[in-house]
C-alpha cells in the first residue's frame, strides 16, 4: 500500500516520483504537483486564486443543529480563504495483472483518509503523509456504510475465514484511531440469491438485515437489541440509515408476483412504526433517503422512472416523474450486495431533491449537464444550477442549507472544482480548482465511486481496482485520493 505526503507547488516532477514508487512497492506514495496553464496536459496543479471574500479558514466544527457523539454527523463545511486547490492525499496499491481487487469504503475526518482495501482497512494521516493506521480482518470487506458518528465511528462487515468466507462479522471502528470497538458475530446464511447482508447506522444502533432476518446491535457495547426473523412471503433486503431507520421489504403477492413494502423501524426496539406499500407495477425500489422518506423506483424497467416522497407517518406525498431520459439516477442493484441506498448524483435536503439531468452533446462533441431540484411536497422543480460549456457537474452532500457539487471538466481544459449552491438565491459559491492526474481520474466518475466533502476537503475513492503491469511487473493503483484548499 502507498500514500502521498501532502505536496507543495514546488515538489518534485511527477517523474521522480513515479521511479521512487516503483522503487518502494510498500511505500508511502510521494504527491505530485507541478504548476501547469490551465490549457496544460493534465497533472495536478494551482490555479492563481486569490481570496474572494469567502468565508475564513476551511474547517467542519459547526453543524446544522446540536448533536449527540452517536448522531449521524451533519457537518457544515466553510469555504477556504483562496481557490487553489491542490493534492492532500494519496492511496495506492499494487494488484496483480488482470486482476480485480475490491476496495469498498472510503471515509473522512479531519485528520485522516481511509479506506477500505480488499481485507484490510488502512488510513493515511493527512497532515504528514504517512500511515496513520492499518487494521487487518479476518476477511475481505462484504458490507460498509457510508454513514460516519459525530465522534467518528463508522461499521463494516467481513468474511469469516474459519467458516467458509460467510460474511458473518460485524465491528464498529473509531476511523480516528483504528481501533476496533466491537466486534459480534451476526446469524446471516447464505440464501439462495446469494447475497450478502448490508450494514447502517441510526440513532446508536447498528443495524444489519439479510435475507431472511435483520438485527440492531447498541452502538456502545456491540449488545444485540432486537431481532427479526422475517414476515410471511417477504425477504429483508435492505436498511437505509442516517437520521432515522428504514427497511425495505422484497415481497411476493399471493399470485407469485414481485411487490415491494417500507417500513420504517424504531432503531432501539425494532419495532415497525409505519409501513408503504409500493404499487406492483414497480419493479426496483431504491430509498434515497430514511428522513424525510424519499424512493427511487423503476416502473417496469431497471432504469428509476420516479422518485416517491412520503411524509412523517409514511403517507404518500408526491411523485417527481423523471421519464424521457432528461434525468440520471443511478442505483446499484446488484444481488450479491445489498444495497438498497446506494444512488449517486442525488441528495435531499431543504425539503427538495437535487439530481442531474442527462448530458447535453451538440456536434462539436461539448458535453455538460445541471443539478435541477424538486419540491419534495408537490414534485415540481425548483432552481437549476448550469454546470457550464464542457463541464459536468455532480451534487455531493447537503451543508446546512446550502449544496456540496463537484464540476470536472470534459474537454482536457476546463478544471475541476469544489463548489457550494445556494438552492434559495441559486447562486454559487467556488471552495477550490483542481485538476486530476490521468492516471487517477476513473476514482472521479461518480458511478463507480465514492465522493466524500470533510473538513473543507473532497475526497475520491475506487470501489474496485484492475491490476496492470508494465514488463510484466504490477504497477501502483489509485485508490483513494483527497484534494483541499492551498490557500
Amino acid at each position: 500500500m502507498s500514500f502521498g505526503p501532502p505536496p507543495s507547488p514546488f515538489t518534485q516532477s511527477q517523474r521522480a516520483a513515479e521511479e521512487r514508487r516503483s522503487r518502494r512497492v510498500r511505500a508511502w506514495a510521494c504527491a505530485v504537483l507541478a504548476l501547469v496553464a490551465v490549457a496544460g496536459a493534465g497533472g495536478w496543479f494551482l490555479i492563481a486564486g486569490s481570496p474572494d471574500g469567502g468565508d475564513p479558514g476551511m474547517g467542519n466544527k459547526a453543524a446544522a443543529v446540536q448533536q449527540a457523539p452517536d448522531d449521524i454527523r451533519e457537518t457544515v463545511e466553510k469555504r477556504p480563504r483562496g481557490t487553489a486547490g491542490h493534492l492532500v492525499a494519496s492511496m495506492q496499491d499494487r494488484v496483480e495483472p488482470n486482476q480485480d481487487q475490491e476496495t469498498p469504503g472510503t471515509w473522512a475526518r479531519d485528520k485522516v483518509l481511509v479506506k477500505g482495501n480488499n481485507d484490510a482497512l488502512e488510513a493515511v494521516d493527512i497532515d504528514s503523509g504517512d500511515e496513520a493506521w492499518r487494521h487487518d480482518l479476518t476477511g475481505s470487506i462484504c458490507a460498509w456504510t457510508q454513514h460516519v458518528t459525530v465522534d467518528g465511528r463508522t461499521a463494516i462487515a467481513f468474511k469469516d475465514k474459519e467458516k467458509d468466507g460467510a460474511c458473518n462479522q460485524l465491528a464498529l471502528f473509531d476511523l480516528d484511531s483504528g481501533k476496533k470497538l466491537w466486534q459480534v458475530v451476526i446469524p446471516w446464511k447464505e440464501s439462495a440469491l446469494g447475497n450478502f447482508p448490508d450494514v447502517t447506522m441510526a440513532k446508536g444502533v447498528v443495524s444489519s438485515a439479510w435475507a431472511r432476518g435483520s438485527a440492531g446491535y447498541d452502538m456502545k457495547s456491540g449488545k444485540r437489541l432486537w431481532e427479526r426473523k422475517g414476515i410471511a412471503n417477504c425477504r429483508e433486503g435492505g436498511f437505509a440509515g442516517g437520521k432515522a431507520l428504514l427497511l425495505r421489504l422484497d415481497c411476493t403477492t399471493s399470485d407469485y408476483e414481485p411487490t415491494t413494502k417500507i417500513a420504517k423501524l424504531d432503531p432501539r426496539s425494532g419495532k415497525e412504526k409505519w409501513r408503504y406499500d409500493v404499487a406492483e407495477s414497480v419493479g426496483l425500489v431504491f430509498i434515497i433517503s430514511s428522513e424525510p422518506a424519499v424512493l427511487a423506483v423503476a416502473a417496469g424497467e431497471d432504469d428509476i422512472s420516479d422518485l416517491i416522497s412520503l411524509d412523517e407517518r409514511g403517507k404518500y406525498r408526491a411523485t417527481v416523474r423523471l421519464d424521457g431520459g432528461h434525468y440520471e439516477v443511478d442505483c446499484d442493484s446488484g444481488v450479491t450486495y445489498s444495497a438498497v441506498d446506494d444512488c449517486s448524483d442525488i441528495v435531499v435536503g431543504g425539503g427538495q431533491v437535487f439530481i442531474t439531468s442527462g448530458e447535453d452533446v451538440d456536434g462539436s462533441n461539448h458535453r455538460s449537464n445541471r443539478i435541477v431540484s424538486f419540491d419534495l411536497g408537490t414534485g415540481k422543480p425548483v432552481v437549476k444550477f448550469e454546470a457550464g460549456p464542457d463541464q459536468m457537474i455532480h451534487p455531493v452532500r447537503m451543508s446546512g442549507g446550502q449544496l456540496l457539487a463537484f464540476r470536472d471538466g470534459t474537454d482536457n481544459y476546463a478544471p475541476f472544482s469544489l463548489v457550494s449552491l445556494d438552492p434559495r438565491t441559486g447562486k454559487e459559491k467556488v471552495f477550490f480548482y483542481f485538476t486530476v492526474l490521468n492516471e487517477a481520474v476513473s476514482l472521479t466518475y461518480t458511478k463507480f465511486s465514492d465522493v466524500v466533502v470533510e473538513n473543507g476537503r473532497i475526497f475520491f475513492g475506487s470501489n474496485m481496482v484492475r491490476g496492470e503491469s508494465i514488463k510484466g511487473k504490477p504497477v501502483p493503483e489509485w485508490l483513494a485520493f483527497g484534494v483541499g484548499s492551498a490557500g
